[in-house]
C-alpha cells in the first residue's frame, strides 16, 4: 500500500513518468549529506527568515480582510489572533517539514538549476518545491514539504474552526505551494538563487 501511495504522489507531483523505488525515497542506511548541525541551522534559518515573517503577516492579513474566522471579528484583537494562528501554522509546518526530511534523510533545500533556456529555468523553478534529494543526490518527490504544508493547514483549520476541514486544508496547501513557486520564479529570473546544482 505504501509503495502505491508513493507512486501516486510521484505521478501527481511530477506529472507522470518514472517514480523512484521506495528505497530511493526513504534512505534508511547510508551517509546523510546533511549532519545534525546543518539540519538545525536550516530549521533556524527558515524560522528566523524574513519570508517566515511575511508569510505569517500576509496570511493573517488576507484572513482578516475576509473576516475568517468570523468569530474573531475585524478588530485589532481579531487581527492579533489571526497573526498568532498563522505563525503557529508556519511553526508547525516548518518543524514537521524539517523533521520528516531528517527522518527520511532528504535534502529539501531549494536548489535552482544551471539551465540557460527560459523554458528550462521556468520548469526547474516550478518543480523545485516538489523535488528533494537523497544522500546519493537522486531526485525524489519532496514528501516532507507537501505533507507538512497540508498538515499545517489541516491543524490550523482545526484550531480555528473547531472541526477537521480537509477540503479547506487542501485549498490552503495549493495556495501555499503556489506562493512557493512564485517566489522561486522571482528568485530565478529577478533575484539571486539560493544555491545552484
Amino acid at each position: 500500500m505504501h509503495s502505491v501511495l508513493l507512486a501516486a504522489l510521484g505521478m501527481l507531483l511530477l506529472g507522470g513518468g518514472a517514480v523512484p523505488p521506495r528505497t530511493a525515497v526513504a534512505q534508511t542506511a547510508g551517509p546523510d549529506r546533511l549532519g545534525a548541525d546543518a539540519r538545525w541551522t536550516a530549521l533556524r534559518s527558515d524560522v528566523l527568515s524574513p519570508g517566515f515573517f511575511f508569510k505569517s503577516i500576509g496570511s493573517a492579513t488576507g484572513s482578516h480582510l475576509d473576516d475568517d474566522p468570523g468569530a474573531w471579528g475585524k478588530t485589532v484583537g481579531g487581527y492579533a489572533a489571526r497573526v498568532g494562528s498563522s505563525t503557529g501554522e508556519s511553526v508547525l509546518q516548518t518543524g514537521t517539514m524539517h523533521g520528516l526530511a531528517a527522518a527520511l534523510h532528504l535534502d529539501i533545500r531549494p536548489r535552482l538549476g544551471r539551465h540557460s533556456g527560459t523554458g528550462a529555468r521556468l520548469r526547474h523553478a516550478v518543480l523545485s518545491p516538489f523535488v528533494a534529494r537523497t544522500p546519493t543526490d537522486a531526485r525524489v518527490p519532496n514528501v516532507p514539504n507537501v505533507a507538512a504544508t497540508y498538515g499545517g493547514a489541516l491543524a490550523q483549520a482545526r484550531w480555528e474552526q473547531g472541526r477537521w476541514m480537509p477540503g479547506r486544508a487542501l485549498r490552503s496547501t495549493g495556495v501555499s505551494l503556489g506562493i512557493d513557486i512564485a517566489v522561486n520564479i522571482f528568485r530565478e529570473f529577478l533575484g539571486t538563487p539560493l544555491s545552484r546544482d
